[in-house]
């Protein structure tokens, strides 16, 4: 996944800047649906450097988790290309699992969505068939404290193996049919 749209700040620092926030907002997640968001808000403290890989987006048609660095915006399960809103998340990718970041997500090449690759089957692709995995392993922070550079309500769904954003009442559209359905882990995804 190269040739970015807008160049991004190379990944100095970033273990340590996520090693440091993991350990410090590790807890439970209290907030409400209704204080769940995808919309901006202000930018990383100066410094902060990036995390992994940014550009990845939140379509307001299906709800999921697209990498928006290309001149297409992939295939949405709504119709058409996907439609970008909100935060450009900056994803830890090629980074160590741990009991509060999960591994296997990856890029479907085919739809250019985020979808979890640690089953034998690729889940589902709104091309039909699997997903198909390219690109850095990407290892998601989950269950830990929201802050203002980090949102939580991203979700596995387990009928399309994707990830989509759980923060309001409509579930977003899974290629698999009707709304995505959530399972497993609250992620919390880092942003600037």
């Amino acid at each position: 996944m190269d040739a970015p749209r807008t160049p991004a700040p190379g990944p100095t620092g970033r273990r340590t800047f996520l090693a440091t926030a993991l350990g410090l907002t590790a807890g439970a997640v209290v907030v409400t649906a209704a204080e769940a968001h995808a919309s901006p808000a202000p930018g990383r403290p100066a410094g902060a450097g990036a995390l992994g890989q940014q550009q990845w987006r939140f379509c307001t048609k299906c709800y999921g988790m697209f990498y928006y660095g290309y001149p297409q915006d992939g295939v949405c399960p709504a119709g058409g290309a996907h439609t970008q809103a909100g935060y450009n998340f900056d994803l830890p990718h090629d980074v160590p699992e741990h009991a509060h970041a999960q591994a296997n997500w990856r890029f479907c090449v085919r739809c250019y969505g985020m979808f979890y690759f640690g089953y034998p089957s690729g889940g589902w692709c709104p091309l039909g068939g699997s997903h198909s995995a390219a690109g850095f392993n990407f290892v998601l922070p989950h269950d830990v404290v929201e802050t203002p550079y980090a949102q939580a309500y991203w979700r596995f769904c387990t009928k399309c193996y994707g990830l989509f954003f759980w923060g309001y009442p409509a579930k977003g559209r899974c290629p698999a049919g009707a709304e995505h359905n959530a399972a497993g882990f609250n992620f919390v995804l880092p942003h600037t």
